[in-house]
């Protein structure tokens, strides 16, 4: 059989890995990407996997259309994703077989190694081909075409086939030898002086009891012996390779001398069967080689994705555009930071506040005023989290959604005063920036969320006009949300002064609206001008701290004279 190229369900075949980029960790922090790997993460085994997909982010349309239209088999297919998962522990261990060479294994070893590899090997072909036999003519996505292709190629394999038949017989005769019978010659002081093997049994020896020696009772299997010399014992290790919780492992049973030379004399049984197994060398299981990984990625999305429906809440398949497009339109959008916090309520769609995104030729740099808790970083968040989740091939939670890639996500949040560098905040704010305006492109999206704070509000107004006209003349995606409602009210001027064809729009977040629990923020946002003074009266009446109402308190109170 001759050999073929590694299959890949993230990657298609031909197609370099070099138009990535790696998420900043600084980026992940500010988003808070950890709660929706986490939230993967429950549906897979492997969370390291995700971790590692996740951290680089795709720019290529064809490789994101690829992803996509794997995803998309599983979603439309819930009984290929139901079987895929049931298999995935098997594909998982056969990728274990692979990456786990040990060169000074014996032929014993080296006999039940390849032995237990090939069990898992037509485990998992005759599973996939079932599977695939059963949907693959439904199925669109390349990546699954190409792995039901392979599958089926090694499934009529003659030497497969004969694999199968042989190999029953094979794993019966390593795993009914349970026992040895050794003879022990003592010299004339009881001491042992030679051993021989006498045979090689089906049941394993075990011990008779005291009382049965005692009251001269004849054990009734003939594999019962007086008591124990030798057993292998237990090491208590801190941690196992799985990551689970203190247990005790057992020694490998090569380290106790006996069982190593009883290991050499019990290679004689093992050579038929290896002379047997290189009738099979050419039946590799390299073709499934990471395929586990790439495979419990999109699982676990499949399942995140039904707990999200499940709720009610929107998913779309984005269209890919091209990058120099520079367009992130979202419809319905959510935050699934915010969704994942509130699945627990019964009705989450209610409670999940969703806003349209537009960036395009008509505005791509928002400035987002509106009072603090209005949903301003909720909704900076919501952008970022759809550009990743769209970069890695992924739905995003929205009702429809364009989206042009990115090069690159810079954030800019507020750091903790004890997190400030000698430089003091408004240094460290600086120092950031200018990191960020060191690396990004026009192909960039720029968030910064409460950015130039820790100043004076002269102070931070002159810069972030400046960093406003910079932005234009890049033509790079940018959310400003900030307190500066003077920098919202003077977009026109900022448009007119640097020339550039990123637009600056004005967005308002959470305007005051009245229901019958009377008036109660929105969390919406919409283009506008910043409310300003006029809204800050709103929230003033609202609590009753306006000027006539703590007037006529202290009238009430007769504080005033």
């Amino acid at each position: 059989m001759e050999t073929q190229p590694t299959l890949s369900l993230l990657w298609p075949y031909g197609v370099g890995r070099a138009k990535t980029w790696p998420l900043q960790s600084t980026c992940a922090r500010d988003l808070e990407l950890e709660h929706i790997l986490s939230a993967l993460a429950q549906y897979a085994p492997n969370r390291t996997v995700i971790k590692e997909v996740a951290n680089q982010l795709c720019t290529d349309p064809a490789v994101l259309t690829y992803r996509q239209d794997v995803l998309e088999d599983l979603w439309q297919h819930r009984a290929l994703a139901d079987r895929l998962e049931t298999l995935l522990p098997d594909i998982s261990a056969l990728d274990a077989y692979r990456s786990s060479v040990d060169r000074q294994r014996s032929t014993l070893e080296d006999v039940t190694w390849r032995l237990g590899e090939l069990e898992q090997l037509v485990t998992c072909v005759s599973g996939l081909d079932e599977v695939f036999s059963q949907v693959g003519g439904q199925l669109r996505a390349q990546g699954w075409r190409i792995l039901g292709d392979r599958v089926a190629q090694i499934a009529q394999d003659d030497v497969y086939l004969n694999l199968t038949r042989e190999l029953p017989d094979m794993l019966e005769t390593i795993r009914s030898k349970a026992s040895v019978t050794i003879g022990i010659n003592l010299d004339n002081r009881l001491r042992p002086v030679a051993t021989t093997l006498l045979s090689v049994n089906d049941q394993p020896f075990t011990s008779s009891s005291f009382i049965d020696r005692l009251l001269g009772r004849q054990p009734k299997e003939n594999y019962k012996g007086i008591g124990p010399l030798h057993s292998v014992a237990a090491l208590e290790v801190e941690r196992n390779p799985l990551g689970l919780d203190p247990q005790a492992q057992p020694i490998n049973p090569m380290l106790v001398p006996l069982f190593r030379d009883l290991a050499k004399v019990l290679e004689t049984v093992c050579r038929p069967i290896a002379r047997t197994l290189r009738r099979y060398i050419t039946l590799q299981s390299g073709f499934l080689a990471g395929v586990s990984g790439e495979m419990a990625f999109y699982l676990a999305a499949v399942r995140l994705m039904q707990q999200l429906q499940g709720h009610g809440l929107p998913l779309c398949r984005p269209e890919i555009l091209p990058m120099a497009e520079r367009i992130c339109e979202l419809q319905d959008g959510y935050n699934l930071n915010l969704a994942l916090h509130l699945l627990d309520q019964t009705k989450v769609n209610d409670a999940v506040v969703k806003n349209d995104a537009r960036m395009d030729k008509n505005g791509r740099i928002f400035i987002l005023t509106g009072p603090n808790q209005g949903g301003k970083t909720t909704y900076v968040q919501m952008v970022g989290l759809c550009q990743i989740l769209a970069q890695l091939g992924l739905w995003v939670p929205a009702a429809q959604a364009r989206i042009s890639p990115v090069d690159g996500i810079y954030t800019h949040y507020p750091i903790e005063e004890s997190s400030a560098k000698a430089t003091g905040r408004f240094g460290d704010e600086a120092q950031r920036l200018s990191h960020i305006f060191t690396e990004a492109t026009r192909h960039s999206l720029i968030l910064l969320n409460e950015s130039l704070a820790s100043t004076n509000s002269g102070e931070s107004l002159y810069i972030a006009q400046d960093l406003v006209r910079v932005l234009r003349r890049m033509g790079a995606r940018a959310i400003f949300a900030t307190h500066l409602h003077e920098l919202a009210a003077d977009v026109t001027s900022l448009n007119e002064q640097a020339p550039g064809d990123s637009q600056v729009v004005s967005l308002v977040a959470s305007r005051i609206e009245s229901g019958a629990d009377g008036t109660q923020r929105s969390y919406k946002i919409v283009e506008g001008q910043p409310m300003g003074r006029s809204y800050a009266r709103e929230i003033a009446s609202k609590y009753g701290i306006g000027y006539e109402q703590l007037m006529s308190r202290l009238q009430q109170r007769g504080v005033l004279e």
